[in-house]
C-alpha cells in the first residue's frame, strides 16, 4: 500500500512539472481560455489559439509573453478573450502600420 501511495505521489509531482513548467506558455494560456469558456481542451477552438500565439511569438515575444499572462491571470471568459483579442488587434494594427509606411515609401 505505501509503494502505491509512494507511486501516486510521483505520478502527481511528473504531472505538475510538465503542466506548469515544461508546457509552453502558448499552451497553457489556450488551455486557461478553454476552461474558462467550456470549450473542448483537445478541440479545433484550443489549437487554433495555439498556432495564433504560436504565430504571435514569432513576431513579437514580448507581447505574447504579456498575452499569456493576461490570459493566466483572467477569471472569466470575457476578459481571457479579451487579452487574446488584444494579441490580434495588436497585430492588426502593426501590419496597418507597416503597410502604410511601405505606401509612403512608395509614393515619394
Amino acid at each position: 500500500m505505501k509503494k502505491l501511495l509512494v507511486l501516486l505521489l510521483l505520478a502527481a509531482a511528473a504531472y505538475a512539472v510538465y503542466a506548469f513548467v515544461i508546457r509552453p506558455p502558448e499552451k497553457r494560456a489556450c488551455l486557461r481560455i478553454a476552461d474558462l469558456c467550456g470549450f473542448d481542451p483537445r478541440g479545433d477552438q484550443t489549437e487554433r489559439c495555439t498556432q495564433m500565439l504560436d504565430a504571435f511569438k514569432k513576431s513579437n515575444a514580448p507581447a505574447a509573453a504579456q498575452v499569456t499572462t493576461c490570459v493566466g491571470d483572467a477569471k472569466s471568459c470575457g476578459e481571457a478573450v479579451g487579452c487574446a483579442s488584444g494579441a490580434a488587434l495588436s497585430i492588426g494594427t502593426d501590419f496597418v502600420k507597416d503597410f502604410l509606411t511601405g505606401l509612403q515609401k512608395t509614393i515619394k
